[in-house]
């Protein structure tokens, strides 16, 4: 680790459970500090799907937030623009190059932007694919993909899995959608395959704010190559380990276990942020009254793994119902938001499959987990599609719900918020 750049890790838990429990949570938070001095290479490819359905307002906006996110590229990043079709066009600098982020270069990018026209169909597994080999140009650098699409995908489903596995660890995507006719649950799979994130951009205006803060974003990492090491005793399993702040994302699509004691969970690359992660273990019953580690997690980079950090995951099996019965604050407050999300899933389920009893009753509980959590964003999304009497806690659903709303729910829920409990640094 250098002195310009400073990890943190620490660990909330409550590290004593009844006799003979055998699973425990734990939220690792990790901190990351960097300076100017600390900035990486970054690479930059921004894809616009040109399909059909994009015309009129949608593309003029498009190429307009396309031109407005050259503006947040620093001058020493690396770039390319795609338009995307059944094919990936490669709009500027072309030839399977990247060009950096100086005057000359962006103005010539915004150009060809304003040139740019509709295509047909939503081959996203070839713009990806694209973009990777774009990206690898400059493998030293940190690689993001700035994704923006209409539409579901229409590759067929082999050749679009086939893409994707060849993209696999070579960049981070933030995927967002317009309009009403792409699938949400599509760019919640890309955002997880490629750590990144999904949005939906309801007003259309705000689209250049979005692709500014993106690149903006992408433009201050420092770090890559960056994991987090979870090694256990030999009787201990490592369950599973997910992202819980600020977005939800599982992990396990991205665990590699290096024996069997010892798993390493690869992270997307760090600028200054916090971010908090749920790590669940399942020991056996040892002896009441006695502390032992159920892991150690060990924040680490490159294929040496520096570590960068160290916490340790603690249990103490106790007859004493005042210690094992007490919840730690962070550690339910990120289980009721992922238990809020489970909920918003099912009753848009029921929704969409005609259930509106069923509908309402899990969107009113999450509604209420989301008022539990402190995220008002989330409850205030839910509210677009309920009536929900906080008095009485009964609900109803409102009429004529609008498609735009389901949309915006169903992303909404990807986003998580911090509570204001302490942290315990752990050396």
């Amino acid at each position: 680790m250098t002195d310009t750049t400073a990890f943190t890790l620490t660990v909330d838990q409550n590290k004593f459970v009844p006799p003979g429990t055998a699973e425990m949570a734990a939220v690792l938070g990790i901190d990351c500090r960097t300076t100017e001095s600390a900035a990486a290479e970054v690479a930059e490819v921004i894809v616009i799907d040109r399909s059909p359905s994009m015309g009129g307002v949608k593309l003029a906006e498009a190429k307009r937030a396309a031109k407005a996110a050259l503006d947040a590229l620093r001058e020493d990043a690396h770039f390319a623009i795609v338009a995307g079709g059944h094919d990936a066009t490669q709009l500027y600098p072309g030839g399977g190059a990247l060009a950096t982020a100086v005057p000359k270069h962006r103005n010539a990018a915004a150009n060809a932007i304003d040139r740019m026209t509709l295509g047909n169909l939503t081959y996203t597994g070839v713009w990806l694919r694209c973009a990777a080999d774009l990206l690898a140009s400059r493998p030293g650098a940190i690689g993001h993909v700035l994704l923006l699409t209409d539409g579901m995908v229409n590759q067929d489903h082999a050749s679009y899995t086939a893409d994707l596995d060849y993209c696999e660890g070579k960049f981070a995507c933030d995927a967002v959608g317009i309009g009403i006719d792409w699938d949400p649950d599509q760019l919640k799979h890309i955002a997880d395959r490629f750590q990144g994130t999904r949005a939906f951009i309801e007003d259309l205006a705000d689209l250049t704010d979005y692709f500014t803060e993106v690149c903006g974003k992408a433009m201050g990492k420092a770090y890559g190559d960056v994991a987090l090491l979870v090694r256990t005793p030999a009787d201990v399993a490592i369950g599973s380990l997910r992202q819980v702040y600020p977005t939800l994302q599982d992990l396990a699509g991205h665990r590699r276990d290096l024996d069997a004691r010892s798993a390493l969970f690869p992270l997307a690359a760090w600028g200054t942020e916090t971010r908090e992660y749920m790590l669940d273990v399942a020991a056996p019953a040892w002896p009441v009254g006695e502390e032992r580690r159920a892991a150690q997690v060990l924040l680490v980079r490159g294929p040496d793994h520096e570590v960068l950090a160290r916490g340790n995951l603690l249990v103490c099996w106790t007859d004493d119902p005042v210690l094992n019965t007490e919840v730690n604050a962070k550690v339910a407050v990120h289980t009721g938001q992922e238990q809020l999300a489970a909920h918003v899933r099912t009753g848009l389920a029921a929704l969409r499959a005609g259930d509106p009893p069923t509908a309402t009753r899990h969107l009113a509980t999450a509604r209420t987990l989301a008022e539990e959590a402190g995220n008002r964003a989330t409850a205030r999304l839910i509210e677009r599609i309920i009536d929900f009497d906080p008095g009485t806690g009964t609900a109803r659903l409102k009429q004529g719900v609008s498609e735009e709303a389901i949309i915006a729910m169903d992303v909404g829920t990807d986003r998580t918020v911090r509570t204001p409990t302490s942290r315990t640094e752990l050396a």
